[in-house]
């Protein structure tokens, strides 16, 4: 039995919900999270293995936690309520978790909804770039789906990757395949408002049970690039769960401050390019 586990604050979720049922494997149950009855799921009767639960409380860590308490299911997807999956991506991540007796989570490769290329992009080259890598991680450099020592994450690029499964640091929280078993179901996020670095904490509290990580890079997820973080609102919170997750993983502090001072300044006179 497969469960997809959804956190909303509802409204038009069609693109999403039509996405998964239109897969190769569809789900035996989806569970839509809300915070209370004040919102709900537009067009819900149209799914009918679509179940609507509320957590009583704002927060998309929470939310997701009470729909995997509810989970049935022996698989556990969890998902945004923005991200389109590719019909095979349910299958393929699900082969992932049976090729193996270990122990393991499994994502797909992200894409721009936009443009449909890959979200995370290749290596940069340059002396600049270099140095970049250097300042975050040290002597290892740029490393696709690891971990910096600033507590900064590099994608996966599946043009650069040539194993179909590539064990990793990090998973992103919006399209992660669970055994049961794996699921963490406290509530490991200590502030309120937006999840900032929710999916780092995550996969390192993943990592520490003993699950390995794993991106399949053959399925295939889609969503909106998120825009640059806006300075005056949101630095400050992403700047504190950032710093949780460094102390929490035992990451430098010093090259994570490295990391925002060179972001601002990119922020301030770079508007289109990221690091």
């Amino acid at each position: 039995m497969i469960s997809v586990v959804i956190p909303s604050l509802g409204g038009d979720l069609c693109n999403t919900l039509d996405s998964v049922n239109a897969g190769s494997i569809c789900p035996d149950e989806i569970i839509v999270c809300l915070p209370n009855d004040t919102h709900y799921v537009k067009d819900a009767f149209k799914y009918k293995n679509l179940a609507i639960v509320y957590a009583e409380r704002y927060g998309q860590v929470y939310q997701r936690i009470v729909g995997f308490k509810h989970a049935k299911g022996d698989y556990v997807l969890q998902l945004d309520d923005d991200v389109i999956v590719f019909p095979d991506c349910l299958e393929l991540l699900i082969n992932t978790i049976n090729s193996t007796k270990k122990s393991i989570s499994v994502s797909p490769c992200w894409y721009d909804s936009a443009d449909r290329m890959p979200l995370h992009k290749r290596k940069q080259s340059g002396f600049l770039m270099s140095l970049y890598y250097w300042l975050v991680n040290g002597n290892r450099g740029y490393r696709s789906g690891e971990v910096s020592l600033a507590g900064t994450n590099f994608g996966i690029n599946p043009h650069e990757i040539i194993d179909k499964n590539v064990n990793v640091d990090w998973q992103p929280g919006g399209c992660v395949l669970h055994d049961k078993n794996n699921l963490i179901l406290e509530d490991y996020y200590p502030y309120k408002g937006k999840a900032y670095s929710e999916d780092l904490i995550h996969s390192y509290l993943l990592k520490q049970s003993g699950t390995i990580l794993v991106a399949n890079t053959d399925a295939i997820c889609m969503t909106h690039i998120n825009p640059r973080l806006q300075l005056r609102k949101e630095l400050v919170p992403e700047y504190r769960a950032r710093k949780y997750f460094v102390k929490l993983a035992h990451l430098s502090i010093t090259r994570m401050f490295v990391y925002y001072v060179i972001y601002v300044i990119r922020s301030i006179f770079v508007f289109n390019r990221d690091l």
